[in-house]
């Protein structure tokens, strides 16, 4: 395990429940153990607070850390072009049997965008999402 990973898994940012957000995303499989749920606070498609919580290895806790801090400022957009291989990278690498812990975080920003859209849709008018 690399400093910059264990430097992500002790301090662990913004791994919370978010009681105020505003749309909530899934990734991972709680089947196989390595599992997020990501919260996020978006006010005219900024991502304006993402925390989440992380159940897994080291690894898991480390990835989804880094992915809050990487998506938080950018629209939701910008943050969905935000890949786990740029997760990996700004981790400086992870070894190739963890390599789907990076995908978790885009994996739920996916969810949470689909679900935040469909909530737009869903909202009568005047509606807050």
């Amino acid at each position: 395990m690399n400093e910059r990973i264990k430097e992500y898994f002790q301090k662990q940012n913004n791994l919370e429940i978010m009681p105020d957000a505003t749309i909530l995303g899934r990734g991972g499989d709680p089947g196989c153990g390595d599992y997020i749920e990501l919260y996020l606070k978006i006010e005219n498609d900024v991502i304006l607070k993402a925390t989440a919580m992380v159940a897994g290895c080291p690894y898991a806790i480390a990835t989804t850390s880094a992915f809050t801090e990487m998506i938080t400022g950018k629209s939701l957009d910008d943050g969905m072009m935000i890949s786990g291989d740029q997760v990996a990278k700004y981790l400086k690498g992870l070894p190739e049997e963890k390599i789907h812990c990076s995908l978790m975080g885009p994996e739920a920003l996916r969810n949470a965008a689909h679900n935040y859209i469909m909530a737009r849709i869903c909202t009568p008018a005047g509606g807050q999402v």
